[in-house]
């Protein structure tokens, strides 16, 4: 059974998916205290009560920002990630918010065509933006998503 849900007590799942994603995978307390400060939300793709897929954003003012979205590579390309954006989408626009926005690496191509196929689009990019292990920094993508 698959469920999609807001998470609303910390998990170690996070941070065990979220290191095999990113060379700087963030802790379970980074976690934990993002799930406690106003504005923070997580939402997660459970499969048979695992968690599997999860993305992590802030909602101030009408404008949602996410701050993270991984999928345990053992779950990638099965079109999980797109479902918790859709969700995150729809839920943000019955909450009546007007944008939502995101930073991408520029050397993840998979992940930049996951988000202009849910309609985000590129304004602008920052330099350096991303700490590589053993490599220089990457640029970030500023995509932006009109709700």
């Amino acid at each position: 059974m698959t469920t999609i849900r807001q998470l609303d007590a910390p998990s170690k799942q996070l941070e065990d998916i979220h290191t095999r994603c990113f060379d700087y995978g963030w802790s379970e307390g980074v976690f934990a205290d993002l799930l406690i400060k106003p504005h923070h939300r997580t939402y997660v793709f459970e499969t048979d009560g695992e968690i599997v897929s999860f993305v992590v954003m802030t909602v101030v003012a009408g404008e949602g920002e996410i701050l993270t979205i991984a999928t345990d590579p053992d779950f990638q390309k099965q079109g999980l990630a797109r479902m918790l954006l859709d969700q995150v989408i729809k839920t943000l626009k019955a909450e009546g918010a007007e944008l939502l926005f995101l930073e991408v690496a520029i050397d993840n191509p998979a992940a930049l065509r996951l988000y202009e196929a849910c309609g985000f689009k590129k304004t602008g990019r920052r330099k350096a933006y991303y700490s590589r292990k053993d490599k220089p920094p990457v640029d970030a993508h500023i995509l932006r998503l009109a709700l």
